[in-house]
């Protein structure tokens, strides 16, 4: 993968981007989460893919409200393409379940496919490639 140099404004703009998505995760901003991606998005999971905004935003919505504590870190966003606007992040997801002591932690890399709208940067399309999930217990902090 060759790494391209952005102008610091344009990576500014990619890692604002990046940074919408995980912030619109852990509150609960709906529209904040849905602004990221054109409403013709298409999102691939893996195990599920969905096709525009709209429905990849009903599924995170179902899926987080009712959770309890969530941390989406998002990190090490390099350019690989201009033309394409493309990049590649690395996401670490922690989400509890209501109890804010049992959850899920989950590492990823996330391939995206960027276009600029009159609104600004927008995924167009995202492959998201987990590297592992795994079950999370009690621990010090879900107990203060």
């Amino acid at each position: 993968m060759d790494t391209i140099t952005p102008t610091p404004h344009e990576r500014f703009e990619i890692l604002d981007l990046v940074h919408r998505y995980s912030t619109g995760i852990d509150t609960r901003d709906w529209a904040l989460f849905a602004s990221t991606f054109t409403d013709d998005a298409h999102v691939d999971f893996g195990f599920a893919q969905w096709e525009g905004a709209p429905s990849f935003t009903a599924f995170m919505r179902e899926t987080h409200d009712p959770a309890g504590r969530t941390l989406h870190r998002m990190t090490n966003t390099v350019v690989t393409g201009i033309d394409p606007l493309t990049a590649r992040t690395y996401g670490d997801a922690i989400v509890l379940q209501p109890d804010n002591v049992h959850g899920t932690i989950a590492n990823a890399w996330y391939d995206d496919e960027i276009v600029r709208t009159p609104d600004g940067l927008r995924i167009r399309r995202r492959v998201v490639h987990m590297i592992s999930m795994r079950a999370i217990g009690p621990n010090l902090v879900a107990e203060m």
